[in-house]
């Protein structure tokens, strides 16, 4: 009888629960992750509802997709099951009850732009949300990512206000997710149209300086009307009646024109945060042709090509190992920017700055330059420590 129950005594004592906090601490093997805003985790779905979508990414509890994050993503919200293995973002690592918050934006803008390619490619039609207007045309959502439809791209002539708030069925004629690009059109040029193009892109040249009118300013450039001088000149042309002549220039001046894009890139050799700022629509602009495609109709310009580089006229009097002083302009996760003439910023990277060393955006700074590359136009900074850090031997 007593040995029965010293053997059930020991039985029980190899299958205790935790009772304390560090018993529980220690069967986790202490292997609780530490969560922070923005981290990407992967996670395994436990629960779906039509409210929320639970998600076991290892932590002390479970993370929640709900409200606006679950309706950002509804339709790929609804194809998930029990067991499905997710990529979430951490949006709050615990909110008022205890819930770790996800989203999955992150996933569903990567799906996005994989689907707006698919649908260029097969040329259909998707449908596209109106949500602002100018003269140049309209800004349309596609679950959350904006693209541009030309007012030229229109089905039909009409107040591009008048359209805002409701769908329209358009299709991708392009997209670019490094550059943020994505244009839609409304109608496909007719095969006379496309000729009419593809003519007056052969007389285009690379290199070439062109006259425009800004027709469209958005987040990622700037849509730039030119005007293309055909190389054949009325002297050249069959003989004909001066009244004649005059009727064909009145219609070329209608019909020589091309709409190009000037990416933000391409704007200024300076950073450039918001188009909308430095061009508005009706703006008389010479720009550069920096390249064309004639067989899908496409031009692409610059602005900043006109102008004389400021990197590469002033990186000249820099030099390794040279003590300058500067400004801060910009404070990133990898480093900070340092202002150290019109045009000339240097780069201190994160791994160069000493972990007890904080910058505030206009604080002067005294910097050693490390390196001076006027190929990839970046200087390398690192700065004068002035203190001995923490844990300095």
């Amino acid at each position: 009888m007593l040995k029965s129950t010293s053997k059930g005594f020991s039985k029980a004592s190899k299958s205790k629960k935790p009772t304390s906090m560090e018993e529980l601490l220690a069967s986790t093997g202490y292997n609780i992750p530490s969560l922070r805003r923005g981290q990407e985790v992967t996670g395994k779905v436990v629960a779906v509802s039509p409210s929320e979508i639970l998600v076991d990414i290892g932590g002390k509890s479970e993370g929640i997709l709900t409200g606006q994050e679950l309706s950002a993503v509804r339709d790929i919200a609804s194809k998930l099951s029990v067991g499905d293995t997710l990529d979430v973002t951490i949006l709050y690592p615990e909110n008022d009850a205890g819930q770790i918050v996800l989203s999955l934006r992150k996933l569903s803008g990567e799906r996005r732009w994989t689907e707006l390619e698919e649908k260029r490619l097969s040329q259909e039609d998707l449908e596209v949300s109106a949500v602002e207007a100018n003269r140049g045309g309209i800004i349309c959502d596609f679950f959350g990512i904006r693209g541009f439809l030309p007012a030229s791209q229109l089905l039909q002539p009409v107040k591009a206000n008048e359209l805002i708030g409701r769908a329209l069925t358009a299709r991708v004629i392009e997209v670019d997710k490094q550059t943020n690009r994505l244009i839609f059109s409304q109608k496909q040029s007719s095969q006379k149209d496309f000729k009419e193009i593809a003519k007056l892109l052969a007389e285009v040249e690379i290199g070439q300086k062109l006259k425009g009118v800004v027709t469209a300013a958005l987040p990622f450039g700037i849509f730039v009307e030119v005007e293309v001088e055909e190389s054949k000149s009325p002297a050249d042309a069959p003989s004909t009646s001066l009244r004649a002549l005059a009727g064909r220039q009145r219609v070329k001046e209608s019909e020589d024109k091309l709409e190009g894009l000037v990416h933000i890139s391409e704007i200024s050799w300076e950073k450039v945060d918001d188009p909308k700022r430095l061009f508005k629509v009706g703006d008389k602009v010479e720009v550069m042709v920096i390249a064309k495609d004639e067989t899908t109709g496409r031009l692409n310009l610059s602005v900043k090509q006109l102008a004389k580089d400021p990197f590469l006229e002033s990186s000249g009097k820099y030099s390794k190992d040279e003590t300058v002083e500067g400004t801060v302009a910009r404070v990133s996760p990898y480093g900070v920017f340092v202002l150290l003439d019109e045009g000339i910023e240097g780069l201190m990277h994160i791994s160069k700055i000493p972990p007890n060393q904080a910058f505030d955006i206009g604080q002067k700074v005294t910097c050693t330059i490390e390196s001076v590359d006027t190929e990839a136009r970046r200087i390398s900074l690192a700065p004068v420590v002035k203190e001995k850090p923490i844990l300095y031997r």
